[in-house]
C-alpha cells in the first residue's frame, strides 16, 4: 500500500483510506473516481441526445395536404360510421344489413349508403339511403336528389362489434 498526502491538511495517509482521519475530506482516489463516474454518466446522456437529434433528423415529414388528407379521411370515417349505426337502428331488422358502399361529399355533409337488407317478409333486398345534414332519407328521390351526379368519394366504414 502507497502512503500519500492529504491534499487538505497533508498528512500522510494510506492510499486505500476513504477519508482522512484528521480533517475528514475524501481520500485522494475517492475524488478522481466521483469525476470519472460523472464524465462518464455525461457522456452516456449526450450520447442519448444526440442520437435522438439524429433519428428525428432522419424523420421524413408528411406534406400538409396529405396530413390534412388523411383528418379528413378520419373525420369522414367517423361521421360513415355513426351514420350506419343510426341507419341500422332504424331498420326492422338490423342484424341482416350489409353495407356494400358508402359515398360522402368533400365537406361530409352527405353521406349515402348502398346496403342490403331484410325485410319483414324475410326477402332479401337492395336498399339506398342517403343522411343530408344529420337527416335521414331512404327515398329514391333523395338518393337521385343527393347522391347521383355529384361529386363524390367513397369513405371507408369500420364495423364495429353489435
Amino acid at each position: 500500500m502507497a502512503i500519500v498526502k492529504c491534499k487538505v491538511c497533508g498528512e500522510e495517509i494510506e492510499e486505500t483510506i476513504p477519508k482522512c482521519p484528521r480533517c475528514d475530506s475524501l481520500g485522494p482516489k475517492r475524488g478522481k473516481k466521483i469525476r470519472l463516474i460523472l464524465l462518464c454518466v455525461m457522456v452516456v446522456i449526450l450520447a442519448f441526445l444526440g442520437l435522438g437529434f439524429y433519428l428525428k433528423m432522419n424523420e421524413v415529414e408528411k406534406p400538409y395536404e396529405e396530413v390534412l388528407k388523411e383528418k379528413l379521411d378520419a373525420k369522414l370515417s367517423q361521421r360513415g360510421l355513426t351514420a350506419m349505426l343510426l341507419l341500422r337502428s332504424r331498420l326492422d331488422n338490423p342484424d341482416s344489413m350489409q353495407l356494400i358502399s358508402s359515398i360522402a361529399n368533400e365537406d361530409g355533409s352527405v353521406l349515402c349508403f348502398e346496403f342490403t337488407e331484410t325485410d319483414v317478409s324475410g326477402k332479401k333486398k337492395k336498399s339506398k339511403a342517403a343522411f343530408v345534414d344529420g337527416e335521414l332519407n331512404r327515398t329514391e328521390v333523395g338518393w337521385r336528389l343527393f347522391c347521383v351526379g355529384k361529386s363524390m368519394r367513397p369513405i371507408t366504414v369500420k364495423k364495429q362489434p353489435m
